[in-house]
Formats: structure tokens, C-alpha cells, sequence
């Protein structure tokens, strides 16, 4: 990431927006997502220490003590990070104080057994394949192949994650987008759907026809996200998430500006709202979009199938044959043998 985005600006005056304070949203969106990776790159660690160390000294208690229990499960956390979590109140500095980093002083002098386990276990995570899918009949629905995005965010995280994304502001969200990247960064090109110019053309005909059902239909089968997780994204009033599609399929700029018109009339009434969108679209690294998308892949894992039913009572399925023959015996029609006549009175 380069220096213009976030460290330009000044994170002690993000403040309150609308009367929520953006700066614990974005210090657990990016620690959740940074503890996802089991090792960083020197300039990612430095990356996200310096941001976490600014954002630490204007968040509360509850951020941070959630901070420190992420980083404190994590093999391999940012030193600097959680030396100053250990100098914060009690209960915060409970949790890291025990660490192998703490007792050591350094990470190349941390323990030979936790090296080679962060080593091993990111070597699994990058063979590790995803299950199917969607399993419907009758949709496009490929065997999607593995992914370092699928194989590395947890469905639970993925399910806090995706929630903590959309009950943000667009200020929150663009910060999130905008900085993704740091946490985790994915290579390009990683995440598992089709990038083609047919699925932008076929959400760009639903979104003109104003057709939001069928865009979220669209939507689903393009990025292999859950049905649900379309439809949100379809109809959420802010306009990131489009924004993120958008991205991640390398949408031509004059197709977005349309989708974002046509697709939600909360969104397209505003042409001001438009226009800032279309300036985070410009602004949004392709890796922060392919992340977002890997974290609504990643709800798959957390949705669970419809159980069949089954009879409460040993006895509940032999009274069901018993009513459904009833009433096909009411309803069979009475057929008069040849040659028989009816009485009359």
C-alpha cells in the first residue's frame, strides 16, 4: 500500500461521524483480518503497527480489549503492538502478557517450535480446498478451485467481519476498503470466481431493467457468494459494496456509473452519492475488493442446510400413509359397473 491513503490522513481527528466514532470499527475489522494470515511480510507488519498503534490511543476499553485477545491467539502478533497492550489496564494486559514474544524480547529469538508451526500451518492453510459451493441444480455452479482467500478466513470471522462492514458509515467503509490490503493482502488474481465481460453485461441488463432480484441472481453465480449475501448486497443503501463488485470484476467506469443509478434508488437519487463512489471505485486497490469478496465467499461455510424432517413420534409417520390414503379414498371418483343401474325413489 502506499503512503497516501491512510497515513496521510489524521486518525486523531477522525472523530465522531454521525455520532459514531469510525476508529474502533477500523482497528478490528484490520486486526481480524490480520491475525487471518499466520505470517506477514516485514512492510506488512510495520503497516499495521503503525496503525494500530495510533488507532489504540483513541479507542475504548472494549476495542481494545478485543484487540488484545485476537493478537494474543495469534503465533507470530506484531511485537510493538502487543508490548503496548501489555502496559494498558489489567484485564487488557492479561491477555497478551503471556505470550512467547513478551518473554523473549524479539521474534528471532521467539521459540524454535512456534516458527516451524506458524510454517507448517501456513503451508496446510495454502492447500487447503473449499467445499461446494452452492450445490443447487439447474445454476452455474462450477467446482470452484482452491484459494488462499478461502482457504485462510474462518466463517465466523468472515460472519463478524461482513456484519461490522455493513453496519459502518461511508466513512468507516471507505477507510475499510481503502486499507484492506494491509492486514492481508491477497495477490491478484487469487480469489476464486470468473472475472468476464459477460457477468458485468448481465448485472448491468438486471440493473437497468431495475430488476434487483435478478441482479442478486446474477450476482451469486458470479462471485459464488450465497443468494442471501447478494440480495444485501443489491439493496444495501450506501452504494460500497456495488462499488466492491464493481472492482473486483474490473468493471469499465462508464458501467459502474450506470449500475449505481439504476440498481438502488437509494443510492442513484443522489448523483453527488454517485460521484463519490465512483471516486472510491478509482481509489479502491483491486486487492482490497478481491478480499471483501473472499470474506462473502467464506459465508458459505457458515450456513447451515435445512435438516429433513423427521417424526417426533415412532408412530407419526404410519399416521401420515394412514390420513394421506383417507383422503385419496374421499377423493376418488366412483365408477359404475357396466350393465348396473342406479335406484330411484
Amino acid at each position: 500500500m502506499e503512503s497516501g491513503t491512510l497515513f496521510s490522513l489524521d486518525l486523531d481527528h477522525l472523530g465522531l461521524r454521525g455520532q459514531v466514532d469510525m476508529r474502533p470499527t477500523l482497528l478490528r475489522v484490520l486486526t481480524d483480518l490480520y491475525v487471518q494470515k499466520l505470517t506477514h511480510t516485514p512492510d506488512e507488519e510495520r503497516h499495521y503497527t503503525e496503525l494500530a498503534l495510533r488507532l489504540l490511543d483513541g479507542v475504548d476499553v472494549a476495542t481494545r480489549t478485543a484487540v488484545a485477545g485476537r493478537l494474543a491467539r495469534h503465533l507470530s502478533p506484531p511485537l510493538q503492538v502487543i508490548k503496548r497492550l501489555a502496559r494498558d489496564l489489567p484485564g487488557i494486559a492479561e491477555a497478551v502478557r503471556a505470550h512467547p514474544l513478551l518473554q523473549t524480547g524479539s521474534k528471532s529469538d521467539a521459540p524454535e517450535v512456534t516458527v516451524v508451526a506458524v510454517t507448517e500451518i501456513a503451508a496446510a492453510a495454502e492447500v487447503a480446498t473449499p467445499g461446494d459451493l452452492d450445490g443447487k441444480p439447474g445454476e452455474e455452479n462450477e467446482t470452484v478451485p482452491a484459494a488462499h482467500s478461502l482457504a485462510t478466513i474462518d466463517a465466523a470471522v468472515a460472519s463478524e467481519l461482513n456484519e461490522l462492514f455493513f453496519a459502518a458509515n461511508a466513512n468507516e467503509r471507505r477507510l475499510i476498503l481503502l486499507n484492506l490490503e494491509i492486514a492481508a493482502p491477497l495477490p491478484t488474481g487469487r480469489t476464486a470466481f470468473a472475472r468476464d465481460a459477460a457477468a458485468a453485461e448481465r448485472l448491468e441488463r438486471a440493473a437497468l431493467a431495475r430488476n434487483r432480484e435478478d441482479f442478486a441472481q446474477h450476482l451469486a453465480q458470479a462471485l459464488h457468494i450465497p443468494r442471501a449475501q447478494a440480495r444485501r448486497i443489491a439493496g444495501d443503501e450506501l452504494g460500497e459494496p456495488i462499488v466492491t463488485v464493481a472492482k473486483a470484476l474490473n468493471m469499465p467506469r462508464d458501467v459502474v456509473y450506470r449500475i449505481l443509478l439504476f440498481v438502488n434508488t437509494a443510492v442513484g437519487h443522489s448523483v453527488e452519492r454517485v460521484h463519490a463512489l465512483a471516486t472510491l471505485y478509482d481509489e479502491m486497490p483491486a486487492q482490497a475488493a478481491e478480499h471483501m469478496i473472499a470474506i462473502w465467499q467464506a459465508l458459505h461455510k457458515s450456513e447451515r442446510p435445512t435438516a429433513p424432517y423427521r417424526p417426533l413420534h415412532g408412530n407419526d409417520e404410519a399416521r401420515a400413509r394412514a390420513r394421506t390414503a383417507t383422503a385419496t379414498v374421499r377423493r376418488a371418483p366412483v365408477t359404475q359397473r357396466p350393465g348396473s343401474r342406479r335406484d330411484g325413489s
